[in-house]
């Protein structure tokens, strides 16, 4: 079992939808790779100010490349196993991570 994080933002460059796919660089493929057939957590990114944290679950289905742009691969998500947690799970609560 892989523990995988995705990282997104609303408004992310990528053509991310979280409950269907995830878009990522090439650089990330054989890390990536380890979570086909296993469950992600989102994750919004640290260095954003008021960050969200955690805010959802999926399983990945498959990857395949990026069919309009080289060197970009699609994480696609299993349909309906994505689960918006509703309320946000902080990654750090008074200082300390919670990982």
């Amino acid at each position: 079992m892989a523990y995988g994080v995705f990282m997104h933002k609303h408004d992310s460059i990528y053509d991310d939808i979280p409950s269907k796919q995830y878009r990522f660089p090439k650089q990330y493929k054989s890390r990536a790779d380890k979570f086909v057939n296993d469950w992600i957590a989102y994750l919004e990114p640290s260095r954003m100010r008021d960050t969200r944290g955690y805010f959802a679950i999926a399983k990945v289905q498959r990857i395949i490349p990026e069919p309009n742009q080289p060197d970009f691969y699609l994480a696609l998500i299993e349909p309906g196993s994505y689960l918006d947690f509703g309320k946000y799970v902080q990654f750090k609560e008074d200082g300390h991570y919670l990982e």
